[in-house]
């Protein structure tokens, strides 16, 4: 039950307490606005947030500055690369449009075991990533890679990452052979360790 009290008759301990509550209230409400948020909204700028990070530790991992830099400083390479955790989020994604997004990630160069995770969510997604690939053109997805590219070069500002667009960006015939490589891996199917 709530109860009104005028402020003359509050003492300094329940005040911090009325103040605590309020700010509590407040916090609730300014939250619960941006929870009200259409879960498709949330969804998508996951998936946007996710290519990003996966672009910008491609640049990050790849440039010469960065080749010492787990022996510099150790705590710089603990735990998951944002490349490997933007693809987990887009690979699990509940989003409608997740299949089509990590279909279109052939457009970055993957190596390693960035490129065998990513085989292995194409896989998992069967169906929807076959109908995806073919619908999608290598052309507008290289010259997507190239802008973002650019794009985080510009944002980087002063920070200087050695790294030509052709380590980043896959070619558009590569692009294409991914493509197909989608499709062939999709309607195989199949799960990978821990998948």
């Amino acid at each position: 039950m709530c109860q009104f009290t005028r402020l003359s008759d509050v003492s300094g301990e329940s005040m911090k307490t009325t103040a605590l509550i309020s700010c509590f209230v407040f916090c609730a409400q300014f939250g619960s606005s941006l929870a009200a948020r259409p879960l498709s909204e949330r969804l998508a700028a996951d998936i946007e947030m996710a290519e990003h990070s996966i672009l910008a530790s491609l640049v990050v991992h790849k440039s010469s500055e960065s080749k010492s830099l787990c022996s510099q400083t150790p705590y710089a390479c603990v735990g998951a690369d944002g490349a490997e955790l933007g693809l987990a989020l887009i690979g699990g994604s509940r989003s409608a449009a997740a299949p089509r997004h990590l279909v279109e990630l052939s457009r970055f160069r993957m190596d390693g075991a960035l490129s065998e995770d990513y085989k292995c969510y194409l896989a998992a997604h069967g169906n929807s990533v076959a109908q995806a690939a073919p619908k999608l053109d290598a052309k507008k997805l290289a010259g997507q890679c190239m802008s973002e590219f650019a794009a985080f070069k510009r944002r980087a500002g002063a920070a200087k990452f050695d790294v030509a667009p052709e380590n980043i960006c896959n070619s558009v015939a590569d692009i294409q052979r991914s493509l197909r490589e989608a499709v062939r891996l999709a309607n195989a199917g199949g799960e990978c360790d821990g998948f």
